[in-house]
């Protein structure tokens, strides 16, 4: 079955992602929006399975609405892709803490759009190395190991497993996936959902103390 998927832009060219989109084998649009009031109806309606989305829409920015989805669980919220200007990671780690799972730069290409789309659908997250490293530095902090002893390791989402700080470690060290993965012995998409789980535990600890990568 298609993923059904929801364009929420405030831009010029979203008639023609839309259709590039819906072209795409695999890919179903439920509409187009321009603001996050008009998102929450829509999503409500029509239960995307994906949200594609810019940081800020015509009511202002969409953390706000990203929030709520993720308060929403796993199980009951589109995915989201966000869409940035450029490859900045102070935008890219905005996107992750506002719950994004995934991103296209609107330098890329058409078929990077769609390529993003296919990771995000099937349970897949990319990191740069500059994220990897701010990320891994923020798990290994003295203030964050004290805030993490407070749970118990087998229920502890603010804690990194072996493999998960592993493959922050390789980015942050410049390996694409596909080395990662042959290095590991794995599949590709087995260090991407790691990769994934890494960023529903960042979101969580910013829910539960706050996050700063100064």
């Amino acid at each position: 079955m298609p993923s059904l998927v929801l364009l929420q832009r405030d831009h010029e060219a979203s008639p023609r992602l839309a259709a590039l989109i819906a072209a795409a084998p695999g890919f179903r649009v439920a509409g187009t929006v321009h603001t996050a009031e008009e998102a929450r109806v829509l999503i409500a309606r029509t239960n995307p399975d994906i949200l594609v989305t810019d940081l800020r829409v015509q009511d202002g920015p969409v953390d706000g609405l990203l929030g709520d989805l993720r308060q929403g669980g796993r199980r009951t919220r589109p995915q989201v892709l966000v869409t940035l200007m450029s490859h900045d990671d102070a935008v890219l780690l905005q996107a992750l803490r506002a719950g994004a799972d995934g991103y296209w730069v609107h330098a890329n290409s058409p078929e990077a759009l769609i390529e993003s789309l296919q990771e995000v659908a099937r349970g897949e997250s990319p990191m740069s190395p500059m994220i990897a490293r701010q990320v891994l530095s923020h798990f290994e902090s003295p203030a964050h190991r004290r805030l993490a002893d407070t749970m118990t390791e087998a229920l502890n989402p603010l804690v990194l497993t072996g493999m998960e700080r592993q493959i922050l470690q390789w980015l942050a060290q410049g390996y694409l996936i596909d080395e990662i993965a042959q290095q590991w012995h794995a599949s590709v998409h087995t260090v991407a959902c790691g990769i994934r789980r890494v960023y529903q535990k960042l979101q969580f600890d910013i829910r539960a103390n706050g996050l700063s990568m100064n």
